[in-house]
């Protein structure tokens, strides 16, 4: 057997675009970058600033005297719902800019701060490698480092930053590692099915799916099939792009991304949603726990408000609050599910735009371990699986938790139509199948199966207050030119209710910086013009 072929270029990582726009797709976007506005100089702007120099002192002066209190016409009540990264970065933006004037509140479902940022932490048996066992259920990956204000976020609350290094094994189904000449044969089929498939869509008329894309001719249907094309596709685009290449637009799946390297917190990913959250309460914000929203009305007239109705998730009591402003920070999955009840209901527009964007189903499992079995050198593992098409996703993608997080951890991906199809498979079955793709890839390391002392799994599209994974652009959305649309009208405001998440920001959607920047673009529309 040659030996393995250990890749050593960059990963594409779950919940992100590429490391750098695509060039080749017309859903690659073009940089959208937001001029800063001020006043011209003139030849009178000596005279206008003596002239308006004295009473701005006095202004000034008057407002120190009486304290900033005096400064608000009214303090004014908001209300964010949902503790995930956007509403946290939005609660944070207003309570630390002007906690005086806006007096913020955050309802959060669960009885935790992060969203579908879990880093799940538990103590670990005696006689175990570790004395606790981490892993991150949902997101993962800083994407893209550089410039990405997450990598800011990270460094501020001083967590602990490791880099992947990008190192790859790709296995057949029968778990053999690929060697260099094979891979490299592999990789050119790969790499010319995705140049010539987008280069056929965007010759088309009417969008089309990815699939139909690299399905379009029979020597294309022929490359579409091989195992190692079906793994690298469930990798870069089902993995990417939150589900199956059937539903993906072909036109506008792609967005932009922050350069690499992709970066990853050793310590708690979702340190930094808590750690917003503790310095919004700081400055005077307000965090509810286990206060499930089930209704948002509106009044309109001289004093406009907005009443939130809601129910306590651990024994049931209602509860009513009044705003000036709401921000609703809930995922795409759960706005489709209509579990909040809006009045008056949602214009066409935003419920157009949600019924065009689809929710992804991305899985994952946990395997911790007394010892190492796998090559530890590496980052990911891809295995190729032999029932193809409907199973590439199924536990195709493997991540080493010990080389960067320290844990002697695997982690399995299931994606695609294979996670659309757990939702009707028992934690048992999800575990015994995963298992036994593990065993295939790493038998020749380890002969006899190597038990687990700890198992998790974690099916996003199970949970209530996620029902899926991330937003993705489905065929069908409508976009002008090589932007989707519909992303911005996800974050278009429906009179005194604002609406912020990784959905509504077309440029990083899908993305933790796409929620946290989300966040604080409805916080500077609140800030404005409430």
């Amino acid at each position: 057997m040659p030996p393995p072929r250990v890749r050593d270029a960059p990963s594409q990582f779950a919940g992100s675009a590429p490391a750098t726009t695509s060039t080749t797709s017309p859903g690659a976007c073009r940089a959208f970058r937001q001029s800063k506005q001020g006043f011209s100089s003139s030849s009178s702007s000596s005279a206008s600033s003596s002239f308006l120099a004295a009473p701005l002192l006095l202004l000034v002066l008057a407002w120190l005297a009486v304290g900033a209190d005096a400064a608000c016409s009214s303090v004014r009540q908001v209300v964010i719902v949902g503790a995930g990264m956007s509403g946290v970065s939005a609660a944070h933006r207003i309570a630390t800019t002007n906690g005086e004037c806006f007096k913020v509140t955050v309802l959060e479902a669960r009885n935790r701060v992060g969203g579908r940022m879990w880093s799940r932490t538990e103590a670990a048996p005696a006689g175990s490698p570790t004395t606790f066992f981490r892993g991150e259920l949902g997101a993962q990956w800083i994407e893209g480092a550089t410039g990405n204000p997450v990598t800011a976020l990270a460094r501020r609350f001083k967590l602990k930053i490791g880099q992947q290094n990008g190192r790859e094994i790709q296995y057949t189904a029968n778990g053999i590692p690929y060697g260099e000449k094979g891979w490299a044969a592999s990789e050119r089929q790969y790499q010319t099915l995705v140049r010539q498939g987008l280069a056929w869509a965007n010759k088309q008329d009417k969008d089309v799916t990815l699939q139909q894309a690299f399905t379009s001719t029979p020597w294309r249907r022929q490359l579409f099939m091989k195992p190692y094309v079906q793994s690298r596709l469930a990798v870069d685009y089902e993995f990417n792009y939150g589900t199956a290449l059937s539903h993906l637009s072909a036109w506008y799946y792609d967005s932009l991304a922050f350069e690499d390297p992709t970066m990853v917190v050793t310590n708690g990913y979702d340190n930094i949603p808590k750690g917003l959250m503790q310095e919004a309460q700081a400055a005077g914000a307000k965090l509810i726990l286990n206060f499930e929203v089930t209704g948002i009305s509106q009044t309109s007239g001289a004093a406009p408000k907005v009443t939130i109705t809601g129910k306590n998730t651990a024994n049931g009591a209602t509860t009513t609050l009044t705003a000036d402003v709401v921000i609703v920070t809930i995922p795409l999955g759960v706005l489709k599910a209509n579990t909040i009840a809006f009045q008056p209901a949602l214009s066409a527009r935003k419920t157009g735009a949600m019924a065009r964007l689809g929710v992804g189903s991305i899985n994952k499992i946990f395997f911790f371990f007394n010892e190492t079995f796998w090559p530890v050198n590496v980052d990911e593992y891809f295995i190729e699986d032999g029932q193809l098409p409907g199973n590439r996703g199924r536990w195709v993608d493997w991540v080493n938790l010990k080389r960067a997080w320290g844990q002697t951890a695997l982690e399995g991906v299931a994606l695609g139509e294979y996670a659309e199809r757990m939702a009707q498979m028992t934690d048992a079955a999800v575990i015994a199948d995963a298992q036994a793709k593990m065993q295939r890839m790493f038998s020749q390391y380890r002969k006899k199966p190597v038990q687990a002392i700890a198992t998790w799994v974690q099916r996003w599209s199970d949970d209530p207050y996620a029902r899926g994974a991330y937003s993705y652009a489905k065929i069908g959305v409508q976009g002008n030119g090589d932007h989707c649309t519909d992303y911005d009208r996800m974050g278009l405001p429906e009179g005194r209710v604002l609406f912020a998440g990784e959905h509504t920001i077309w440029q990083y959607q899908a993305t933790v910086h796409g929620a946290y920047l989300s966040g604080v673009r409805e916080a500077k529309r609140v800030l404005k013009n409430f």
